[in-house]
């Protein structure tokens, strides 16, 4: 790559040595409100807004009216959402084409902010072919040790909570989701490597053969574990602060209750900020792994004058 961004290296000048993402927290921090890191926001925040909207006036339909300003949680006990969840038969109905067209377009949007916030941070455009071309990478390269991974744990929270204990059963059931949220978080991580990978060459740049696409495999791979801990840890972090902020708001709406409009609207309203905090979050994370890219980049150039990208 030409040149080094603010990576937050006292002296980028100076030799390069390869380091760990967490080395890149502080630096990219910067830029949350940056053009491309508000329209994150935004579109995040309509992929929550329109398809929380449009399931609940499905599920209007379906009952023929609501209660919701009036029963807010009030009636809900932490075992009434764990029957409403297995067994509410909700799955059962079919939510017609608006909630899945609209979770479609405004994730689209997400995604893309998303890859335009990484390329600015770094100083690359933003090319169609290394996005589309670095998320089959990530499948080929990423899919199945992860899975593997989160498999593993999965089977191990099955196996406690099939002990009959109720905190491991509990732990099964918190655990799994953020065991499924952590491996969807670290395949995208895994794409976001290989698609700046892709983005490192000049205009036009293509793999031209198997050889070459082998090494960017390799090194988008090493590139995330040789990090295990690192990664994984802020991959897991990560899962768990945005699931929190969105638990804590429901949690305070299941506490507080309706009983007003003003109040079912103030508490959509934190749940809506949970949603941009959640945002500010992820766009914290694109960012990081782009800087990580490019100082890794850098210094490996440095270290081999000669080598190709």
């Amino acid at each position: 790559m030409t040149g080094i961004p603010d990576t937050g290296d006292p002296a980028p000048e100076a030799e390069l040595a390869l380091r760990g993402p967490w080395s890149f927290l502080a630096a990219a921090a910067r830029g949350g409100f940056s053009r491309w890191g508000l329209q994150l926001m935004a579109a995040w925040l309509a992929f929550s807004l329109l398809t929380s909207v449009l399931w609940a006036l499905h599920l209007r339909r379906l009952a023929g009216w609501s209660a919701l300003p009036s029963y807010w949680g009030e009636q809900l006990t932490a075992r009434d959402l764990w029957e409403i969840a297995e067994n509410g038969g909700l799955r059962a109905h079919w939510s017609g084409p608006w909630v899945p067209l609209a979770c479609g377009l405004t994730l689209l949007w997400v995604l893309w902010a998303g890859w335009r916030l990484q390329a600015a941070a770094i100083g690359r455009p933003a090319r169609l072919g290394a996005w589309l071309w670095g998320f089959l990478d990530a499948l080929a390269i990423g899919a199945a040790p992860l899975a593997a991974l989160a498999g593993a744990l999965l089977l191990v929270m099955g196996r406690l909570a099939a002990t009959g204990i109720q905190g491991l059963g509990w732990l099964d059931w918190a655990g799994g989701g953020l065991v499924r949220l952590g491996f969807w978080s670290a395949l995208f991580l895994q794409w976001w490597l290989c698609r700046l990978g892709r983005a490192e060459g000049p205009p036009g740049w293509r793999m031209g053969s198997w050889g070459r696409l082998g090494r960017h495999l390799g090194l988008s791979m090493r590139r995330f574990w040789l990090h295990p801990v690192q990664w994984l840890a802020l991959v897991a972090g990560g899962a768990a602060l945005r699931a929190g902020f969105t638990l804590l708001a429901l949690a305070l709406a299941w506490r507080v209750g309706g009983g007003t409009i003003p109040k079912v609207c103030g508490l959509l309203a934190l749940q809506l900020a949970a949603v941009l905090v959640n945002a500010w979050l992820l766009g914290w994370f694109l960012r990081l792994a782009a800087l990580f890219l490019a100082h890794d980049a850098a210094a490996r150039a440095q270290a081999e004058p000669g080598g190709a990208p």
